[in-house]
C-alpha cells in the first residue's frame, strides 16, 4: 500500500458511498473524478452484496477505472476511548492495549477489531485513543467491495482520514467538523495526534445560515468543552468540512458566534486548493471524505487507524499455541499467588510468636492485674448507688402492714430474681394480708404459699414461707 500513487477512495454511510479517484503525479495529488453512489435501501447486515452490484454499475457508467480502494466508515460505527500507555515497544504496546481493549469494550471480543492511534514512547506514557468496530460491519464492507469488483486495502474511520491531511500548520490544539444532512462527526487533535471522535445528529433547519451556525456553535461548543484536555486553553483552530451543502455565509456566522479565540476554516476551500477537490462544490461535496480517505491512503504513513490491518491481534497464534501460552500465564499466576500465601503464612507465624513471647513477658503482671479487677467489683458492689434488688426489698415492705401482726425473719434473692420469704404472724388472717398484698402486685409473678404451720411450743404463733419471681416495677 506505501508504493500506491493511485487509488479509490469510498466513503461509506448506510446512505451511499461517496467516491475520489486520486492520482500522485511529482508529489502533489490531484482528482481525476469524483462522484455520489446513493442507495436505494440502507447498507445494512444482509444487503451488502446486493448493494455492491449497484455501487459496481456506478463505478462502470461514471468510468472509475481503479480496482484498489481505501474506505473510511462513519464515526457512529465504531467506538473510542482515550486512555494512558505505557511506556512500551510496538509489539508490547501491541499486546497491552490489547489486553486493555478487551477489558473496556463490554462485546466478546472475537466479535470485536481493534486498533489504536497516537503517539506511544519506550521511555514515557503517551495518550492514545483506542477504537473497536465490529468485525460484522468489517466483513460487510469487504462483501460490499468485493460484489463491487474492488480490493479494498484499507479501512478507516473518515473523521480521521480528514485529521490526517490537515495542514503541518495547525494549531497545537485543533478540531474537526464534517457535516452530512441528517449528521455532522467531530474529531480533536493536539499535536497532530488524535484524541477523540464523536457522532452528532444533527435535525433539519430552514436554511438560514443563522440557524445553521447557531445549531453548529451549540454542538461545537458543547464537544470542545467536553473533550478539552484539562492543561490546555484557547486559542483553538475549528476547520469545518462540508458535505451538507451549507448555506453562503454560515463559516462567517461560525467566526462570529464561537469568538475571536476560536479561528475558523473552511476545510473544503483547504483541500480545494491542495488539489484534493474540484472547484465545483456540488463535487467538492460528493467526494470531500473519500477524497480525505484516499490522500490518507497513498501517504507515507498508514492510515491513523485501520480495522484491515489492525495493529492490535494482527499477530495470529493457533489454537494449541494460545492454550500454551494461556497455560503459562495461569502457571505464573498461580505460583505468584502460591507465593504470596507462604509469605503472608510466614509473616503470621513471625507474629504469633513474637506475641506469644510479649504474653509470657506480662504473664505475671496480668495474674495481678486480674486479682485486683476481681476485688474491686467485689467491692464496688457493695457500694453501687443503684443495687439490684433495692426495688424488690421496698415492694415486699409495703406488702407488710404497719401493726406488729406479722414479720419476716428471712428473705433470699437468686440472681435471676427467685426469692423465698420466711415469717412468722399472730394469727392466719395477717399471713394471708400479707400474701394477697403481694400477689396483688405487678411487680411479682408466680407467688405460691410454702407452707403455713403453727410454730411449736408454748406461742401460739404461725409460721410460713412464701416463694415468688420479681419482674420488677413497669
Amino acid at each position: 500500500m506505501l508504493g500506491t500513487r493511485t487509488i479509490l477512495g469510498l466513503a461509506v454511510d448506510e446512505f451511499g458511498v461517496g467516491v475520489a479517484e486520486i492520482g500522485v503525479r511529482s508529489g502533489r495529488p490531484e482528482v481525476r473524478r469524483v462522484g455520489q453512489c446513493v442507495f436505494e435501501e440502507k447498507l445494512g447486515a444482509h444487503n451488502g452484496k446486493a448493494l455492491g452490484q449497484t455501487l459496481r454499475q456506478f463505478l462502470r457508467a461514471n468510468h472509475f477505472s481503479l480496482k484498489n480502494a481505501a474506505v473510511g466508515i462513519p464515526t457512529k460505527w465504531v467506538v473510542a476511548k482515550e486512555i494512558t500507555a505505557p511506556p512500551a515497544g510496538a509489539d508490547a504496546m501491541a499486546g497491552l492495549l490489547g489486553i486493555e481493549a478487551e477489558r473496556t469494550f463490554s462485546l466478546n471480543a472475537g466479535e470485536l477489531i481493534f486498533d489504536y492511534c497516537g503517539r506511544t514512547s519506550t521511555s514515557q506514557s503517551s495518550k492514545v485513543m483506542l477504537l473497536a468496530a465490529r468485525r460484522q460491519m468489517v466483513d460487510q464492507i469487504k462483501d460490499l467491495a468485493a460484489s463491487a469488483g474492488l480490493h479494498v486495502q484499507s479501512v478507516t474511520v473518515s473523521a480521521l482520514a480528514f485529521g490526517s491531511v490537515a495542514s503541518s500548520d495547525a494549531m497545537e490544539q485543533r478540531y474537526g467538523v464534517y457535516t452530512r444532512p441528517t449528521y455532522c462527526e467531530f474529531w480533536s487533535q493536539v499535536d497532530g495526534a488524535p484524541r477523540s471522535i464523536k457522532h452528532v445528529a444533527m435535525p433539519a433547519t430552514n436554511g438560514e445560515p443563522s440557524d445553521q451556525a447557531k445549531r453548529l456553535t451549540s454542538a461545537i461548543q458543547q464537544l470542545m468543552m467536553i473533550s478539552a484536555p484539562q492543561d490546555q486553553a484557547a486559542p483553538y483552530e475549528v476547520t469545518v468540512y462540508d458535505d451538507s451543502h451549507l448555506s453562503d455565509g454560515v463559516i462567517d456566522h461560525l467566526r462570529t458566534q464561537l469568538g475571536p479565540r476560536v479561528t475558523v476554516t473552511d476545510g473544503n476551500a483547504t483541500l480545494v486548493a491542495a488539489g484534493l477537490l474540484s472547484t465545483e462544490r456540488d463535487e467538492s461535496s460528493a467526494a470531500i471524505a473519500a477524497a480525505a480517505v484516499a490522500m490518507a491512503a497513498t501517504a507515507t504513513e498508514k492510515p491513523a487507524v485501520d480495522f484491515l490491518n489492525p495493529r492490535i491481534g494482527r499477530k495470529k497464534t493457533s489454537p494449541r499455541k494460545r492454550v500454551v501460552t494461556w497455560g503459562i500465564i495461569a502457571g505464573v499466576i498461580l505460583l505468584g499467588a502460591v507465593g504470596a500465601v507462604i509469605a503472608e503464612w510466614q509473616s503470621k507465624r513471625a507474629d504469633i510468636a513474637s506475641y506469644n513471647e510479649q504474653l509470657e513477658l506480662i504473664a505475671d503482671d496480668v495474674a495481678v492485674a486480674r486479682d485486683v479487677r476481681d476485688r474491686l467489683t467485689y467491692a464496688g458492689s457493695w457500694t453501687s448507688r443503684d443495687p439490684r434488688f433495692l426495688e424488690c426489698l421496698l415492694q415486699l415492705t409495703l406488702a407488710f402492714p404497719e401493726s406488729p401482726r406479722v414479720w419476716a425473719t428471712s428473705l433470699a434473692l437468686s440472681e435471676t430474681a427467685e426469692g423465698s420469704l420466711v415469717g412468722r404472724a399472730v394469727d392466719e388472717q395477717s399471713f394471708y394480708e400479707v400474701l394477697n398484698n403481694i400477689k396483688g402486685n405487678a411487680a411479682f409473678s408466680d407467688v405460691m404459699m410454702m407452707y403455713l404451720r403453727d410454730a411449736g411450743g408454748s406461742a401460739q404463733e404461725k409460721t410460713f414461707a412464701v416463694t415468688f419471681k420479681f419482674q420488677g416495677v413497669k
